[in-house]
């Protein structure tokens, strides 16, 4: 369930100004917010389940924070010992 703020902030960056990535976020959060279920969403926007199920899950817990700080880019950090 979103707030109306979060559902506001969620439509504008669902357009795109704030980058592709931050859209197609904030477009399967919104998705999700109708009440579909995660596998309509990821045919929906095309993506896979697991990315659908990946977002609901992390606004679920971390609401707009989540979405705003999306994944960090690279992989991780290889030890050097």
């Amino acid at each position: 369930m979103l707030s109306a703020e979060e559902f506001a902030e969620l439509t504008v960056w669902a357009g795109g100004a704030a980058g592709a990535r931050l859209a197609e976020r904030a477009r399967i959060v919104l998705a999700c917010a109708e009440g579909l279920p995660t596998v309509r969403v990821a045919a929906k926007l095309g993506v896979t389940a697991d990315t659908a199920r990946k977002w609901r899950t992390r606004v679920a817990e971390r609401r707009m924070e989540a979405v705003a700080a999306g994944p960090r880019p690279g992989g991780p950090v290889p030890h050097r010992g």
